[in-house]
């Protein structure tokens, strides 16, 4: 009961206090669910945030009131955990993420484990050349619950089954 106990209020912690916050490139990239005002004020201050890409269905005012005070740019491409990215969505952040003049960035959603999650892996296995299993791993590390949102999964499986591993090494160099 005690070890239930602690489980559950780690996960708090984790939600309620961190907003699933975590380091995917030190220096360059970081991924959270949405951060309370004075939360965000303070990442950005301690992380230096350049941009943020936003991927919930719409950008709270406070975030936008901070960014124009630091000078920093929100790039908005939301999509549904249910339904995976869309058409072409992967091809519009890609160049966002990689884009030197962004970094560092903070990549959010939610609740930072689904569609934080997707592009996080996206990013790993193309970018850095992590193999599937392995990213998928982190992705449920930050709370992905892959019987709640099936579509994610699946539609990585799916991109990356097609793609010979030769290929997939070549794509993220």
């Amino acid at each position: 009961m005690v070890l239930i106990g602690l489980l559950a209020a780690g996960i708090g912690w984790d939600f309620g206090i961190q907003k699933n916050f975590g380091t995917v490139v030190p220096g360059k990239m970081y991924r959270s669910g949405q951060p309370r005002e004075a939360q965000l004020d303070k990442w950005i201050q301690e992380y230096g945030f350049k941009s943020i890409l936003v991927m919930r269905g719409g950008v709270p005012p406070y975030e936008k009131e901070l960014a124009e005070r630091y000078g920093i740019k929100i790039y908005h491409v939301p999509f549904s955990a249910a339904k995976g990215l869309g058409e072409g969505q992967w091809e519009a952040i890609r160049p966002i993420l990689t884009d030197k003049s962004n970094l560092p960035i903070l990549v959010h959603c939610h609740g930072g484990g689904d569609r934080s999650g997707i592009v996080t892996v996206l990013y790993r296995v193309e970018e850095q050349g992590w193999p599937l299993e392995k990213a998928l791993r982190e992705m449920n590390r930050y709370y992905h619950i892959s019987l709640r949102y099936p579509a994610l999964q699946k539609q990585l499986r799916e991109r990356f089954r097609a793609v010979p591993e030769e290929v997939a090494v070549q794509m993220a160099q």
